[in-house]
Parts: structure tokens; C-alpha cells; sequence
């Protein structure tokens, strides 16, 4: 509850806020007062008196939180006598929760590309984005080794779902033990990483895990722990998330 003070204390608030946690001694607040004109008509000296009651009222407030705290001496447990200053707030603020704007597919796509590249950067991989988008979208090299890398990116949806989709053709035509496939699960303001072999992805497709056909649907699914992760339902992927050092294994 918000404490009412009187017009002595509201008079000591303002001479107070500039001390700081430092504070001021009951006269020299007083002496603030008087020379900035506010200090009730009252002397220094009664207005100091005056004063040292009415924040001694306050400091002992128990259904209302005081707004006035005495100042810490040199020793821990003492206080300087007459000296006090304005109690400080540590009620956490509230912070307005910050939601990502909806974006075009494109801007996603290329968002994605650079975050991974970014991320390929903090593991040590030297990593470009190709110019044009022939299925590849990222070359790195580490340890004079070289990788292709497809990006798909996709923002989560309801219950925890990501959706992706890869043209078969392409899927086909750079299907190597070079390739990966890096799937980018935005959310909320931030990116999680579920790195996949091509080689494991064709294992998938043969196993039906994958259905085969113009286009190969896979859906990433997160549990409301964010420690599962499933891949069309059947297949867990935890291994994959987060594990970029695996590229070069």
C-alpha cells in the first residue's frame, strides 16, 4: 500500500532525492528547505525538530511500508544518528513480453541462412552463403574438409510443431556424405538447431519414416519441456539438436 505522507515528509522527500542512497543529516535537510523556500515558514531549527518526529512515525509505519530508511554507519548493525534517506523500491518492474512479428517466407529463409552461418562461425567453421539457391545454401570448411549445407527454417506453430518441406529433386541430386541439413526451429526470440545428415535423412525415406514423393514433408515437434524432439511423429531426433561440432565427424 502506497504511503501518504504528510507535507514535512513530502518536503523531506524532495530534498532527499538527489543524496541518493548517501542521505542527508535532519539539519541539513532542513537548512535545504529553508533556502529553497520550503521550509513551512518554520525555523532550521523547528523544522528540523519537527522533522526528526515525523520520520521517526514513519520508519515505525506497520500497515503501510515506510518510505524513509535510516543510513548505514561505518559497522555493520549501527546507523549514523540523524542521518536518513529515501527507501528504495526493489519491486521487480513489469516488462511488457516482446512477441516477434509475423514475416514473409523469404525474410525467414534468409534469416535462417545467416543465423547458421553465424552459429557455424562461433564452432570454428570457415562458412559462406552460396548467391544463388541450387539447393545449397551454406559452404563451410574446417580442418581442410568441406560440407554443403541446406537451411530450412520455420517458426513454431501450435503445439509445439515446425514444419519443413524439401524438393525431392534437390534432395536427390546432392544426397553425398558432405551434405547436411540444418532445420531451424524459431522461437519465440530465439533459435534451436537440429542438424541431420542427408545420409540419415535417405535412411528415413527408405524406411517410410519419410514419405517419398515431389516434395518430402518433415515436421519437427518440441514437448512442452523442450526436451523431446520427434521428426514426423516417429522418429526421435534429440541426438541432432544443438550438436554442430557433429558436422565434421
Amino acid at each position: 500500500m502506497t504511503t501518504k505522507l504528510t507535507p514535512i515528509l513530502e518536503v523531506a522527500k524532495d530534498v532527499l532525492k538527489p543524496a541518493g542512497l548517501r542521505g542527508m543529516h535532519v539539519d541539513d535537510i532542513a537548512a535545504t528547505a529553508a533556502a529553497s523556500n520550503k521550509s513551512m515558514s518554520l525555523t532550521p531549527e523547528e523544522f528540523s525538530r519537527k522533522l526528526q518526529g515525523a520520520l521517526a512515525a514513519n520508519l515505525k509505519l506497520k500497515s503501510q511500508k515506510p518510505s524513509f530508511v535510516r543510513v548505514e554507519g561505518k559497522k555493520k548493525g549501527q546507523y549514523k544518528r540523524g542521518w536518513y534517506r529515501l527507501k528504495v523500491d526493489r519491486t521487480a518492474p513489469v516488462i511488457a513480453q516482446v512477441v516477434a512479428p509475423e514475416t514473409d517466407k523469404a525474410f525467414t529463409g534468409k534469416a535462417g541462412e545467416y543465423a547458421v552461418m553465424s552459429e557455424l562461425l562461433f564452432w570454428g567453421y570457415n562458412a559462406s552463403v552460396m548467391s544463388v539457391d541450387s539447393g545449397i545454401d551454406v559452404v563451410a570448411s574446417k580442418d581442410n574438409k568441406y560440407f554443403h549445407i541446406q537451411v530450412k527454417t520455420a517458426a513454431e506453430k501450435e503445439g509445439g510443431r515446425f514444419s519443413f518441406s524439401i524438393r525431392n529433386s534437390s534432395f536427390t541430386l546432392h544426397h553425398d556424405s558432405s551434405m547436411f541439413y540444418i532445420f531451424v526451429l524459431r522461437r519465440k526470440l530465439s533459435n534451436e538447431y537440429v542438424i541431420i545428415p542427408s545420409s540419415y535423412l535417405q535412411v528415413l525415406v527408405a524406411g517410410g519414416k519419410i514419405t517419398p514423393g515431389p516434395t518430402l514433408g518433415i515436421v519437427i515437434s518440441v514437448d512442452a519441456n523442450g526436451k523431446r524432439y520427434m521428426l514426423n511423429g516417429n522418429t526421435n531426433v534429440d541426438v541432432y539438436v544443438g550438436n554442430v561440432g557433429g558436422i565434421i565427424c
